[in-house]
Protein backbone atom coordinates (compact mmCIF):
# COMPACT_ATOMS: atom_id res chain seq x y z
CA UNK A 1 0.00 0.00 0.00
CA UNK A 2 1.34 3.49 -0.66
CA UNK A 3 -0.35 6.58 0.83
CA UNK A 4 -2.49 9.00 -1.52
CA UNK A 5 -0.94 11.48 -3.45
CA UNK A 6 -2.66 14.66 -5.11
CA UNK A 7 -1.99 12.68 -8.09
CA UNK A 8 -3.58 9.46 -6.89
CA UNK A 9 -6.66 10.97 -5.50
CA UNK A 10 -7.41 12.67 -8.98
CA UNK A 11 -7.12 9.51 -11.21
CA UNK A 12 -9.45 8.19 -8.68
CA UNK A 13 -11.68 10.26 -9.13
CA UNK A 14 -11.69 10.21 -12.85
CA UNK A 15 -11.91 6.48 -12.22
CA UNK A 16 -14.94 6.77 -10.32
CA UNK A 17 -16.58 10.27 -12.65
CA UNK A 18 -16.53 7.28 -15.34
CA UNK A 19 -18.29 4.50 -13.09
CA UNK A 20 -20.98 7.11 -12.66
CA UNK A 21 -21.28 8.21 -16.30
CA UNK A 22 -21.71 4.47 -16.70
CA UNK A 23 -24.26 3.59 -14.52
CA UNK A 24 -26.16 6.75 -15.73
CA UNK A 25 -25.42 5.90 -19.69
CA UNK A 26 -27.22 2.46 -18.95
CA UNK A 27 -30.01 3.54 -17.09
CA UNK A 28 -30.83 6.16 -19.76
CA UNK A 29 -29.74 4.01 -22.44
CA UNK A 30 -27.54 6.56 -23.49
CA UNK A 31 -25.29 5.37 -26.42
CA UNK A 32 -22.90 8.41 -26.61
CA UNK A 33 -22.38 8.68 -22.55
CA UNK A 34 -21.75 5.06 -22.70
CA UNK A 35 -19.28 5.08 -25.22
CA UNK A 36 -17.69 7.77 -23.74
CA UNK A 37 -16.46 5.36 -20.88
CA UNK A 38 -14.15 2.93 -23.42
CA UNK A 39 -12.06 3.22 -25.60
CA UNK A 40 -12.64 2.63 -28.79
CA UNK A 41 -10.50 -0.65 -28.62
CA UNK A 42 -11.92 -1.40 -25.37
CA UNK A 43 -13.19 -5.40 -25.12
CA UNK A 44 -16.82 -6.28 -23.01
CA UNK A 45 -17.24 -9.60 -21.31
CA UNK A 46 -20.17 -9.58 -20.04
CA UNK A 47 -20.92 -13.07 -18.57
CA UNK A 48 -22.56 -15.50 -21.25
CA UNK A 49 -24.72 -12.77 -22.96
CA UNK A 50 -21.31 -10.96 -24.76
CA UNK A 51 -17.73 -10.86 -25.22
CA UNK A 52 -15.80 -9.02 -28.12
CA UNK A 53 -15.48 -5.48 -29.42
CA UNK A 54 -16.80 -2.64 -26.75
CA UNK A 55 -18.60 -0.10 -29.32
CA UNK A 56 -20.43 -3.34 -30.92
CA UNK A 57 -21.83 -4.22 -27.33
CA UNK A 58 -22.74 -0.37 -26.38
CA UNK A 59 -24.89 -0.06 -29.29
CA UNK A 60 -27.04 -2.97 -28.95
CA UNK A 61 -27.48 -2.78 -25.18
CA UNK A 62 -29.24 0.69 -25.74
CA UNK A 63 -31.15 -0.75 -28.17
CA UNK A 64 -32.58 -3.55 -25.96
CA UNK A 65 -32.43 -1.20 -23.22
CA UNK A 66 -35.01 0.85 -24.75
CA UNK A 67 -37.57 -1.87 -25.19
CA UNK A 68 -37.32 -2.73 -21.13
CA UNK A 69 -38.72 -1.43 -18.86
CA UNK A 70 -36.85 -0.32 -15.94
CA UNK A 71 -33.38 -0.79 -14.73
CA UNK A 72 -31.07 0.70 -12.12
CA UNK A 73 -26.95 -0.14 -11.85
CA UNK A 74 -25.60 1.14 -8.29
CA UNK A 75 -22.04 1.20 -7.88
CA UNK A 76 -21.41 0.70 -4.37
CA UNK A 77 -17.49 -0.23 -3.34
CA UNK A 78 -14.96 0.28 -5.26
CA UNK A 79 -10.60 -0.76 -5.06
CA UNK A 80 -8.48 0.88 -7.49
CA UNK A 81 -5.18 -0.17 -7.80
CA UNK A 82 -2.33 2.65 -10.20
CA UNK A 83 0.33 1.22 -11.89
CA UNK A 84 1.28 4.20 -13.82
CA UNK A 85 -1.51 4.67 -16.42
CA UNK A 86 -3.04 1.25 -15.56
CA UNK A 87 -5.63 0.88 -13.60
CA UNK A 88 -7.07 -2.20 -12.00
CA UNK A 89 -10.58 -1.49 -11.11
CA UNK A 90 -13.29 -3.90 -8.97
CA UNK A 91 -16.35 -2.51 -8.45
CA UNK A 92 -19.38 -4.07 -6.30
CA UNK A 93 -22.54 -3.63 -8.19
CA UNK A 94 -26.37 -4.06 -7.60
CA UNK A 95 -28.67 -4.33 -10.47
CA UNK A 96 -32.44 -3.50 -10.49
CA UNK A 97 -34.23 -4.69 -13.80
CA UNK A 98 -37.54 -5.39 -14.90
CA UNK A 99 -38.63 -7.78 -18.03
CA UNK A 100 -41.58 -9.35 -19.07
CA UNK A 101 -42.08 -13.11 -18.17
CA UNK A 102 -45.45 -14.08 -20.68
CA UNK A 103 -47.88 -11.29 -19.97
CA UNK A 104 -46.54 -10.64 -16.50
CA UNK A 105 -43.87 -7.80 -15.53
CA UNK A 106 -41.13 -9.94 -13.02
CA UNK A 107 -38.05 -7.88 -11.27
CA UNK A 108 -34.54 -9.05 -11.16
CA UNK A 109 -32.52 -8.15 -8.49
CA UNK A 110 -28.01 -9.33 -9.04
CA UNK A 111 -25.24 -8.48 -7.31
CA UNK A 112 -21.51 -8.86 -8.68
CA UNK A 113 -18.54 -7.21 -9.51
CA UNK A 114 -17.06 -5.60 -12.30
CA UNK A 115 -13.57 -5.67 -12.64
CA UNK A 116 -11.92 -3.34 -15.32
CA UNK A 117 -8.48 -2.50 -16.63
CA UNK A 118 -8.31 1.59 -17.08
CA UNK A 119 -5.56 3.15 -18.78
CA UNK A 120 -4.94 6.82 -19.07
CA UNK A 121 -4.37 8.09 -22.05
CA UNK A 122 -3.17 11.56 -22.63
CA UNK A 123 -4.64 12.90 -19.27
CA UNK A 124 -8.13 10.79 -19.50
CA UNK A 125 -8.90 7.68 -17.81
CA UNK A 126 -11.07 5.44 -19.99
CA UNK A 127 -12.45 1.27 -19.59
CA UNK A 128 -9.38 -0.73 -21.93
CA UNK A 129 -10.99 -4.19 -20.88
CA UNK A 130 -13.67 -4.69 -18.89
CA UNK A 131 -15.13 -8.45 -17.09
CA UNK A 132 -18.18 -9.14 -15.40
CA UNK A 133 -18.33 -11.53 -12.03
CA UNK A 134 -21.98 -12.45 -10.98
CA UNK A 135 -22.49 -13.29 -7.13
CA UNK A 136 -26.04 -13.59 -6.64
CA UNK A 137 -29.32 -13.22 -8.47
CA UNK A 138 -33.10 -13.02 -7.26
CA UNK A 139 -35.85 -13.29 -9.69
CA UNK A 140 -39.62 -12.64 -8.27
CA UNK A 141 -42.84 -11.45 -9.46
CA UNK A 142 -42.97 -7.57 -9.97
CA UNK A 143 -44.93 -6.23 -6.92
CA UNK A 144 -45.02 -2.38 -7.00
CA UNK A 145 -47.28 -0.61 -4.21
CA UNK A 146 -45.05 3.11 -4.17
CA UNK A 147 -44.55 2.66 -0.81
CA UNK A 148 -47.44 1.31 0.42
CA UNK A 149 -49.53 4.18 -1.64
CA UNK A 150 -47.41 6.72 0.30
CA UNK A 151 -46.08 7.78 -3.41
CA UNK A 152 -48.83 7.65 -6.59
CA UNK A 153 -47.22 7.74 -9.49
CA UNK A 154 -50.30 8.76 -11.23
CA UNK A 155 -49.95 12.14 -9.59
CA UNK A 156 -48.53 14.88 -11.90
CA UNK A 157 -46.53 15.92 -8.93
CA UNK A 158 -44.49 12.51 -9.80
CA UNK A 159 -41.86 12.75 -11.70
CA UNK A 160 -40.90 9.29 -12.80
CA UNK A 161 -37.62 8.08 -14.35
CA UNK A 162 -37.41 7.52 -18.47
CA UNK A 163 -35.22 6.25 -20.46
CA UNK A 164 -33.31 8.93 -23.15
CA UNK A 165 -32.91 13.05 -22.81
CA UNK A 166 -36.82 13.46 -21.34
CA UNK A 167 -35.85 11.88 -18.00
CA UNK A 168 -34.92 15.41 -15.25
CA UNK A 169 -31.11 14.56 -15.15
CA UNK A 170 -30.86 15.59 -18.83
CA UNK A 171 -33.68 17.97 -18.50
CA UNK A 172 -33.65 19.42 -14.85
CA UNK A 173 -36.06 21.99 -13.62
Amino acid sequence: MHANTIETLLAKQDIQDVMARYARGVDRADGPLLHSCYWDDAIEEHGSSYSGPARPYVDGAVQRLMKTGTICHYVCNMHVELDGDTAWVESYLLTFARFPKGDEPWDTLTGGRIVDKFVRRDGEWRILHRKMAFDWNHDMPSSEGWCLGLFKPEDPRMVMGEKGGGDLSYTRF
